[in-house]
């Protein structure tokens, strides 16, 4: 029994199925694509949206950071105090606030450690800091995880431990240090009032030395380009210390260097101590400047 040949409103009912069909297929190779690479021996992570690369000697240190193609957004620098300790200066530091004219550093001039994927789109660091002024040695672990899609692609969550043991941390913390190149260009930090019900503008050069606000109600800081509207917000998880607004901007790398501030307790800190982070980056088109932050952030 020979077969009917199918008619013209079949055949095209077979092609639309073809082409649907090789549509997904095309996207899911796309969506297969776009997963986050992490390479551990070129320490590098390529997402859909950010590009970021570490240093090979100094696990902590991100020294390439790019957000949909930009140029690098951030710097280092090495200190002349101590070069032999490598970059003192970059994105991702943890210092306190130089508030008697010395640094403490947990993460920066002298850290080494391990450096792992952890999952498809995560990063693990195990370090501490030797050998230069103001280190202690103390182990910090710092994670992070990248997004391949929906509205958490822009964002990068960082979370940070540090086992401090008995030997206290007389000094306010700022547990990571999101910096921003240059400088000048992301000249503004915006974050809500201590209400929560207000935006509160500040100017970083006007804050050299590092100003702490306390006019903040501990939530989300943006670290912003007023002429290209390009910037990247912090939200900060809540935690379970005191914490203020540190604005601040570094010369030596010419980057911005406003954070989280985690005020001491009484005695200082001991034990263990967790800052967790995201890192939300934008530019007019995903957001204004407002109290309602952009969906995923």
């Amino acid at each position: 029994m020979s077969e009917r040949p199918l008619s013209y409103e079949e055949v095209t009912v077979v092609r639309r199925l073809i082409a649907i069909s090789a549509a997904v297929l095309f996207a899911s190779a796309l969506a297969v694509a776009a997963f986050a690479a992490v390479d551990p021996d070129q320490r590098t992570v390529t997402t859909g949206a950010f590009q970021v690369r570490w240093s090979l000697t100094d696990p902590e240190e991100i020294l390439g950071l790019s957000w949909n193609g930009s140029a690098n957004l951030t710097n280092s620098w090495t200190h002349p105090f101590c070069p032999e300790g490598g970059d003192h200066e970059f994105f991702g530091n943890a210092w306190d606030t130089y508030s008697d004219g010395r640094f403490r550093s947990l993460v920066g001039w002298g850290s080494t450690g391990s450096w792992d994927a952890q999952g498809p789109g995560g990063v693990a660091i195990g370090s501490a800091d030797f050998g230069c002024y103001g280190t202690s040695g103390t182990p910090v672990d710092t994670s992070y995880r990248f997004f391949d899609n929906g509205n958490e692609v822009n964002r990068i969550l960082v979370h940070r431990r540090f086992s401090f043991g008995t030997t206290p941390f007389s000094f306010d913390l700022r547990a990571y240090i999101p910096r921003l190149y240059p400088r000048d260009q992301y000249s503004l930090v915006i974050h809500p009032d201590a209400s929560g019900t207000g935006l509160v503008t500040e100017v970083g050069n006007a804050c050299e030395f590092g100003c702490e606000i306390t006019n903040w109600n501990g939530t989300w800081f943006a670290v912003h380009d007023p002429i290209s509207g390009r910037g990247m917000i912090v939200r900060h998880a809540q935690s379970a210390n005191p914490v203020a607004l540190w604005v601040d901007m570094d010369g030596g790398s010419a980057t911005t260097a406003s954070g989280v501030l985690l005020v001491a307790p009484p005695g200082g800190f001991t034990g263990t101590v967790v800052e967790v982070e995201s890192l939300c980056f934008y530019d007019s088109s995903i957001w204004a400047p407002g109290l309602v932050l952009p969906p995923g952030c």
